[in-house]
């Protein structure tokens, strides 16, 4: 295209004047129309001459502005782009380039900078806050001394008009308001926390002053405590649906608010007539409609929407919110069990932090479709470990183990998803409980009556005979836990505890997996130098701990509690950041707390010897006459680990009391080869055991002969 231009311009010798684009008429007449032409557009109707499209520009390689256009808004009244021109940036900038100037940075942030202080200085706080900061810095620090008069000097600084609103939603000033809580004197606390009261639903929602009221929570009286609860009266939907006040509101539920204040809370969440009056006979959502049956489908409705706005929001993971679902999953009518256990199955993660969302979680599976059940278990599988290490979710779990049917992909999606991690949950308490439930599921001897009455009351939602079912899961997992005990007898003979579990496992497991975990153990146990790390009791019979009366109530109040739930380590999270952000500004009494924290003391103790694991091991050997009994020729615990004794093991045995009484036990309860095998070992050590005082090597003694 270029070429044939410019072999034009070379034609005509105009080469230094543009080209012009050949019009519809010269070039019809200058070559005939073909199939591929454009149609002629009509003329401008200007002495027919047809308007030219490059009219205006220059192309001799200096840049031209272009041809003015009319405004088409220009006719227009009260347009405001009339008369504008219509690239005005590209047009300054231009001009900007062509004449070389420059654009000064540190003028235009100078400027900046001067309009936001303007701003600042505009409002009508800015001097107080300017004064209380310089004060708060003063206050902050560790060595001032007489702190209750910086704050008494702040409280008059924030008492004129709505000044205190204003300062406590602000990001900087409400560190100071923090503060002054901390450090005020009782009686001023008392008035600052009065003036904060009816702003309390308003700070919760707030993103930097919902810390001001977790400090009126800690700081603050009884007294100021239970009316701040009062104030959030009307609000609790509002609050439970909100991001920030939702771990306030759990945190009020679980710790500061009584029976009767837990009881008002829960019933706003039955239907807007309870959110302004309260009701004393209404205790739970039965009460509503005891004496008027009707009321029972919308109480019911309007519990499931007000569920449904907090589950919407990701926000379940509230001790209140589990009361409130425990409570509709009881009530609940048949036809809505479905729609139910769909909204509530994403959320099963969340609701095992508490109690009642446990109990709820677990009502929930029973009652769910083969469907729902599989969406259950594969949204908790990701968080399993997580699950049966918990006080409460591995109660779901063991639930979930003694329902289900489908043995096979109880194994396939639980315990193959556990048996990585199997050393972690042996080393919890909770989740030794599910091992032992998979190993020895409804034993006395490892749960107590009630609790298995109440994890069998899942039977009935199930099809296939109970002992059926937990004879195959066993048959599936035993293999691969007599491979763990083979692999690691150390980590198995660990501990008291684990080895409760260990010595269960044995009882269980048939002969082949029996004798190869047996001999395992038996080689670590033969074993001249074997011991175990346990904690030093005499350092903590010795440690004086000083008598603090406040530490001793916060440590009872945390017993009954027991442990913080997973939402309320996120808002202490929370309150240790805005704590950490103040500089230096901490409590002394968690100074003193991490001072007072040391590791425990542990010692080695020959594993023998140790009291827990002598009667594990007492246990064990107790176990081979029942096993002889079902087969005669079977092997025991007590004849293998005689098989793997050595000179130097019974050297430093026989001077050891619970040494004596295991080779005791071995012998009362094993066959006549063992005993006589027992026998041959002894005799060159008879005369050294004669010697021995204590009762284990007497009775073993006279055992012998």
């Amino acid at each position: 295209m270029l070429k044939s231009k410019k072999r034009v311009a070379d034609k005509t010798g105009t080469s230094d004047e543009p080209l012009k684009k050949k019009t519809n008429n010269e070039s019809s007449n200058n070559s005939k129309p073909s199939k591929f032409s454009k149609p002629t557009k009509p003329s401008n109707g200007s002495g027919g001459k047809p308007m030219d499209k490059f009219q205006g520009k220059n192309f001799s390689g200096k840049p031209s502005n272009f041809a003015e256009k009319p405004n088409k808004f220009a006719s227009r009244p009260g347009n405001k782009f009339a008369g504008k021109p219509k690239f005005p940036m590209k047009q300054e900038e231009g001009a900007n380039n062509n004449k070389g100037e420059k654009t000064d940075w540190n003028k235009f942030k100078q400027e900046k900078k001067d309009l936001k202080m303007k701003r600042k200085q505009g409002k009508d706080t800015y001097e107080i806050s300017i004064e209380a900061k310089q004060i708060y810095e003063k206050l902050k620090c560790r060595k001032t001394e007489k702190k209750a008069e910086l704050v008494e000097k702040l409280f008059n600084l924030f008492s004129t008009g709505d000044t205190i609103k204003k300062v406590v939603m602000a990001h900087d000033t409400a560190r100071v308001i923090q503060c002054m809580l901390k450090f005020a004197s009782p009686s001023v606390r008392e008035q600052l926390s009065e003036r904060l009261m009816p702003l309390a639903v308003e700070m919760s929602i707030s993103k930097y002053a919902h810390f001001c009221v977790l400090r009126m929570f800690k700081y603050g009286s009884p007294v100021t405590k239970s009316k701040l609860v009062d104030a959030f009266y009307g609000n609790i939907v509002k609050l439970a649906c909100h991001n920030i006040s939702s771990k306030i509101l759990d945190h009020v539920y679980l710790t500061v608010a009584n029976a009767k204040q837990k009881i008002y809370m829960r019933q706003e969440f039955y239907g807007d007539l309870y959110k302004k009056t309260k009701d004393d006979k209404v205790k739970t959502m039965a009460d509503c409609y005891m004496e008027t049956p009707v009321m029972k489908a919308s109480i019911l409705s309007a519990v499931k929407a007000n569920l449904e706005h907090v589950s919407n929001k990701q926000l379940v993971d509230n001790s209140l919110v589990h009361a409130i679902m425990l409570e509709y999953v009881k009530e609940m009518e048949e036809d809505k069990v479905e729609e139910t256990v769909t909204m509530f199955a994403p959320l099963i993660p969340l609701m095992l932090t508490t109690k009642d969302g446990c109990q709820a979680s677990i009502i929930c599976f029973y009652k769910s479709t083969p469907k729902n059940r599989r969406a259950i278990i594969k949204t908790i599988k990701e968080h399993l470990i997580k699950i049966c290490t918990h006080e409460h979710g591995h109660l779901f779990i063991i639930a979930l183990l003694n329902s289900l049917d489908d043995t096979k992909a109880t194994k396939k999606a639980i315990y193959d998803t556990l048996h990585p991690e199997l050393q972690t949950l042996m080393a919890n308490q909770w989740g030794r409980r599910v091992i032992e439930w998979l190993i020895s599921p409804g034993g006395t001897s490892c749960f107590h009556p009630t609790f298995i009455a109440t994890i069998e009351e899942g039977l009935q939602y199930g099809k296939k005979d109970k002992e059926v079912r937990r004879k195959e899961i066993f048959e599936q997992i035993e293999e691969p836990i007599a491979s763990a005990i083979s692999e690691q007898p150390e980590f198995w003979l660990s501990d008291k505890h684990i080895g409760l579990v260990t010595g269960e496992i044995l009882t269980r497991l048939s002969s082949e997996h029996f004798v190869k975990a047996s001999t395992a153990l038996a080689k670590l146990i033969a074993q001249p130098d074997w011991s175990v790390s346990v904690e030093d009791e005499t350092k903590e019979k010795q440690k004086k701990k000083p008598q603090d009366v406040e530490k001793i109530i916060a440590d009872a109040t945390k017993q009954k509690t027991k442990q913080r739930k997973q939402a309320q380590k996120a808002s202490k999270t929370q309150y240790d950041n805005a704590d950490g952000e103040s500089g230096e500004a901490e409590d002394q009494d968690s100074d003193d707390d991490e001072k007072e924290k040391e590791e425990i003391a542990t010692v080695n103790v020959i594993g023998i010897e140790e009291a827990g694991l002598h009667i594990i091991l007492k246990k064990i050997i107790k176990n081979d006459k029942e096993r002889l009994a079902a087969d005669a020729a079977t092997q025991t615990f007590g004849g293998l680990l005689v098989q793997e004794l050595s000179e130097e093991t019974l050297k430093s045995w026989i001077n050891i009391n619970r040494a004596c009484f295991i080779l005791l036990n071995i012998f009362e309860n094993n066959s006549e080869d063992v005993q006589q095998q027992l026998r041959n070992l002894l005799k060159k050590h008879l005369a050294q055991l004669k010697k021995q005082k204590f009762n284990g090597a007497q009775l073993l003694v006279k055992k012998l002969n």
